[in-house]
């Protein structure tokens, strides 16, 4: 009996001063192998989904809108709308833009070049025919190399009867400098391989504004979708001119409404993570309040051996901690891997944000849901350790 009081004594200082605070949690973890390896299994799945779908959310964003960001502008003008439209109703398939507009903001306060830019959509025809994004620019504008670097190969620019393509169309087409290739209507010479850049889903071509107009068979006056405004913004300026023209200006980022789709696509792929991450918070609280009910009992016992509501919130919280811990890197871990193969056949794009993201969204979702699940510790009454109800 000394030897069991002495015990219980060394134990009781032990763990309930704080020098053990979790020995209880990582025993249960220890004795329950099986149970906590499901919990930790599902935490990993999830998290798992997570990061191949957050991925998949920026690497169909890139593929969506790379090319209108890279170029870089201070903004983009669309003609032919209303002065007071949106940028939400706005689409790059029904603007046009005129020389007149391009003069008219050329030569406004804080613009230093007003940049016509063409796009169509059409196929890309040699040893077979692919979908191809076109863009038209003025020849000599020297915004194919702002957008996607120097040349890999040959010229960066594109001259009259001359096309530049993204790297990726000329390895599929097999395409060198120098092939023949048609492009919609029009028998095109490859002058240069730059790297991949991308619109609404397409590799992008580019070919002078004159090759554009015929693509499209747009009027002489028009010379492309947009205008690219470089420059510093000057806002009395830059309304001026939009009062005086059918234009409307906008940034970068809300140019991106305008694409087809992109709102419903990124919407629909942000409402998943949101549901990944609330049916997460919910799994992690329903096995948690399900453990912490089963171990009630456990818990009297210790707190009529002295121990505080604060050391078994301590404890319970910290054993789900662990749990999840290993669950979201083992996850994440997996995400990465899985996600890496994946990218050489979907537009996967894997970031140290995509992966580390979503794992401590888990992890930190999972702790809150574990502390309300964890609430009923704090009043566990010790008489239920001698059989009271």
């Amino acid at each position: 009996m000394r030897e069991t009081a002495d015990w219980i004594h060394y134990r009781n200082h032990q763990i309930f001063k704080g020098h053990d605070s979790m020995f209880v949690g990582l025993r249960e973890i220890r004795e329950a192998k099986g149970r906590f390896t499901l919990m930790g299994a599902v935490v990993g799945m999830i998290t798992l989904l997570l990061v191949m779908l957050t991925g998949l959310t920026a690497g169909l964003g890139a593929q969506n809108t790379a090319g209108l960001a890279a170029l870089d502008p201070a903004g983009y003008v669309f003609g032919n709308a209303a002065i007071d439209e949106a940028p939400e109703d706005l689409t790059f398939v029904e603007s046009s833009v005129t020389s007149q507009d391009q003069q008219a903001w050329a030569a406004t306060e804080g613009v230093d070049d007003a940049v016509p830019v063409g796009m169509a959509q059409t196929l890309l025809t040699a040893e077979s025919s692919g979908s191809v994004a076109v863009w038209g620019i003025p020849e000599g504008s020297g915004l194919v190399e702002h957008t996607a670097s120097p040349a890999l190969h040959g010229a960066t620019e594109p001259s009259a009867d001359g096309v530049v393509l993204s790297e990726s169309i000329a390895e599929d087409q097999n395409l060198h400098v120098g092939d023949a290739v048609t492009i919609g209507p029009i028998d095109l010479t490859v002058e240069g391989i730059v790297d991949d850049q991308w619109y609404s889903h397409s590799a992008i071509v580019w070919v002078t504004t004159e090759s554009w107009q015929a693509m499209t068979h747009a009027e002489d006056q028009v010379l492309g979708n947009v205008l690219a405004i470089f420059g510093t913004e000057d806002a009395t300026a830059w309304d001026a001119t939009v009062d005086s023209t059918a234009t409307v200006n906008t940034s970068v980022s809300e140019s991106f409404q305008a694409l087809p789709a992109y709102s419903s696509e990124s919407g629909s792929l942000t409402m998943m993570q949101g549901f990944l991450y609330a049916i997460s918070a919910l799994v992690i609280v329903s096995f948690v309040t399900v453990w912490t009910i089963q171990r009630t009992r456990d818990l009297a016992v210790l707190r009529a051996l002295g121990a505080s509501s604060g050391y078994l919130m301590k404890d319970s919280l910290g054993q789900a901690a662990v749990i999840l811990a290993v669950g979201v890197v083992a996850g994440a871990s997996l995400g990465a891997g899985l996600g890496a193969l994946a990218a050489t056949a979907v537009p996967v794009r894997l970031s140290a944000l995509t992966v580390i993201s979503p794992a401590v969204g888990i992890w930190v979702l999972g702790v809150l849901g574990s502390a309300v699940a964890v609430r009923r510790v704090s009043k566990v009454d010790p008489l239920l350790a001698l059989g009271g109800n």
